[in-house]
C-alpha cells in the first residue's frame, strides 16, 4: 500500500508528499486501469485516455507496464 491510497486529489497532506511520485502512482494506475478495461488493447486504452497509442507505449515502456501471463 501507497502513502498516496489515502490523500484526496483536492487536499495536500499535512505531512506533505512527493509530487513526482504522487503523480507517477497516479498515472500508472490510470493506465493500468484503462489496459484492463479495454482487455489490453493498447489503442483503445489510449483512446481510454485520451492519448496517441505511440505516447501510451512509450509511458507503458517507462513505467514497465506489460500484460500480466
Amino acid at each position: 500500500m501507497s502513502e498516496f491510497d489515502n490523500a484526496s486529489l483536492s487536499e495536500l497532506p499535512a505531512e506533505g508528499l512527493n509530487l513526482k511520485e504522487y503523480i507517477s502512482e497516479l498515472e500508472v494506475s490510470l493506465i493500468t486501469q484503462a489496459l484492463e478495461q479495454q482487455d489490453w488493447v493498447v489503442a483503445r486504452a489510449a483512446d481510454a485516455l485520451g492519448m496517441r497509442r505511440t505516447t501510451l507505449v512509450e509511458k507503458m515502456r517507462k513505467y514497465d507496464i506489460s500484460k500480466p501471463e
